[in-house]
């Protein structure tokens, strides 16, 4: 196993990940007998039974008083129990890992560290400084054969104009479990709940919250206003349209541990809503007279790390028709946009029937990614925007929606795939997802790929009679692009890297004959002694994460702090990603 950091503050345990090393760093004050602190670990492991990395949290550690004022001390876990024994403290450690809860999100591991460093995506053009031989190559996500993964078969489900479950909504880990906030139409919008252990087999349980046909023994958690006292301006059209949900373990108030952001059908704007357990929602009386920011009605949000703020994408128009910008807000309560307009948009590139009809985002190794659904359809060209003209423009058009991939490093500028190919394709005519497909927030982590979830329908946009269930398309672990060799050897040189050790962490696949080996460079990309491609150990095989090593366990004296280049030759291989170590 490949542990993480440890970082121990007074308030909370964190963690980082590096290479190999565990270690706790505490800024010591001074801490009263009541003092609580949360020690939370990361394990990388190759293999776990449901994904390839797990989290291990042990909450509510009680410290006997101590009094180290202004020392601040780094040191290994085991150095850091013996500290302990040296204060007096009498340290059981029992047989078994000290676990008071499994939450296996596997964000440490899409998300990576706040400042890095990040796997090396070859999303990033400028990770490659000069290659040849190779091809970089785009992959879409493949559907799981099984698809769909959770069907229409509640009475609720199909009671519109949409009929069945579809994601607009949220898919996480949480407490070992995934949890899935996903929609329907019951006369207005409603919002539905499942849960599953392996991402394959759901289960939607009777949450008892919400009245059907004089029952509660349904999924349902959200549909209208519950309050008799509440007049919306349009009630029937349900509280939430596109659910995006947030648990955020750093709130003081349990109350408020998860937020529901999305777009309040009847009151016609984006709002904000607090739950204690995700399935209990409170929308705070203030939501009701004052957008969070000015929409339309696809929003998608969540939370950026790298920024520490909320981040939402909404619907907008420019031209060429339906486009997304941005907004983002540090408490999830006051909202600033960059530009009030897109920041996201049909090109030059993009055939004339496309619009942008929304795109969650997700952030992954200090990137952006986005889903975009894209709206094969026509805009009208000029004159005053109505409903019925866009109606009247796309009477032509294929009317359907896809997911292309997008990404960008600041949610202002975005790059696509040049050959705008899906990254989630449609379904064939008569399948589930023929017509359109929406996505998730965000993927999750399961058995090292990157699963998918989306809403595939059967009709296209406007039509009355559409039939929807919810399917799964999976990725491999960084597998969005990769650098391709044929059975002819090819080469790349990599940016230049702070590489203090001689190990890179690689993510590929071989195939035949194929191999991986590198050499390590200066900056003027002459080989440092002792790093040559003779010297390193070649990766053959299939692996997510293979330390790949030279011969030397050390630079030459004077080498280590400068940065460093990799030359990676590659012969029938699939290179996915690297990380520095």
């Amino acid at each position: 196993m490949d542990p993480g950091l440890l970082t121990v503050s007074k308030r909370k345990w964190t963690t980082n990940r590096t290479a190999g090393v565990m270690s706790a760093s505490r800024s010591i004050a001074s801490c009263g007998r009541s003092n609580r602190f949360q020690w939370k670990r990361n394990v990388a492991s190759e293999q776990t039974p449901t994904r390839g990395y797990a989290t291990t949290a042990v909450e509510c550690i009680q410290l006997p008083w101590c009094s180290l004022s202004g020392v601040r001390c780094q040191v290994s876990v085991v150095r850091f129990f013996f500290c302990l024994l040296r204060l007096g403290v009498l340290v059981f450690l029992p047989a078994v890992p000290l676990v008071a809860e499994v939450d296996s999100t596997g964000d440490d591991v899409l998300v990576g560290n706040r400042d890095g460093p990040w796997r090396r995506l070859f999303l990033d053009a400028m990770v490659v400084e000069q290659q040849s031989g190779l091809a970089r190559t785009f992959h879409a996500a493949e559907k799981y054969e099984g698809n769909p993964v959770l069907r229409n078969d509640q009475p609720w489900e199909a009671r519109g104009a949409v009929a069945g479950p579809y994601l607009y909504g949220t898919v996480m880990w949480d407490e070992g479990r995934l949890r899935m906030w996903y929609h329907c139409i019951c006369g207005g919008y409603a919002n539905c709940y499942a849960e599953s252990k392996d991402g394959i087999a759901w289960t939607k349980p009777n949450l008892g919250i919400i009245e059907f046909n004089g029952s509660k023994e349904n999924n349902l958690y959200l549909t209208v206003t519950q309050d008799p006292a509440e007049k919306p301006p349009s009630k029937d059209r349900g509280q939430c349209h596109n659910a995006s949900v947030i648990k955020r373990p750093w709130e003081s108030d349990p109350a408020k541990r998860y937020a529901l952001f999305c777009f309040g059908a009847d009151y016609g704007f984006a709002r904000v809503a607090f739950s204690p357990d995700g399935l209990h929602w409170t929308f705070p009386p203030e939501t009701r007279e004052k957008p969070l920011f000015t929409s339309s009605d696809v929003l998608n949000f969540f939370y950026d790390p790298y920024k520490t703020r909320y981040t939402a994408t909404w619907k907008c128009h420019n031209r060429r028709g339906r486009a997304v910008g941005a907004a983002w807000s540090p408490d999830g309560l006051a909202w600033t946009k960059p530009i009030d307009g897109p920041v996201f948009v049909a090109d030059d590139l993009d055939p004339d029937a496309t619009q942008i009809y929304g795109m969650p985002v997700f952030p992954y190794q200090g990137l952006y990614i986005g889903l975009s659904w894209i709206y094969h359809a026509r805009w009208f060209k000029d004159g005053p925007y109505s409903v019925a003209r866009i109606h009247e423009a796309q009477k032509d058009s294929p009317r359907t929606v896809d997911v292309q991939l997008a990404w960008s490093w600041d949610l202002i500028n975005w790059t696509r795939r040049p050959d705008r190919r899906p990254f989630i394709p449609l379904g064939r005519p008569g399948e589930f997802d023929s017509g359109m497909i929406y996505t998730a927030r965000a993927p999750v982590l399961v058995d090292n790929q990157l699963y998918f979830y989306y809403g595939g329908c059967e009709g296209l946009h406007d039509d009355k009679n559409v039939k929807a269930n919810i399917g799964l398309a999976r990725l491999r672990l960084d597998g969005f692009c990769s650098m391709m060799a044929g059975d002819t050897e090819g080469w790349l040189i990599t940016r230049r890297e702070s590489l203090r050790v001689p190990q890179i962490t690689i993510n590929a696949r071989t195939s035949g004959s194929g191999y991986v080996v590198a050499e390590i460079l200066d900056r003027n990309n002459q080989v440092v002694r002792g790093f040559s491609r003779e010297d390193c150990m070649p990766f053959r095989g299939d692996s997510v994460r293979h330390v790949l090593k030279w011969k030397a366990g050390a630079f030459p004296g004077g080498k280590e702090g400068e940065e460093k280049k990799l030359r990676f030759f590659l012969k029938d291989t699939e290179l996915y990603s690297y990380l520095p170590n």
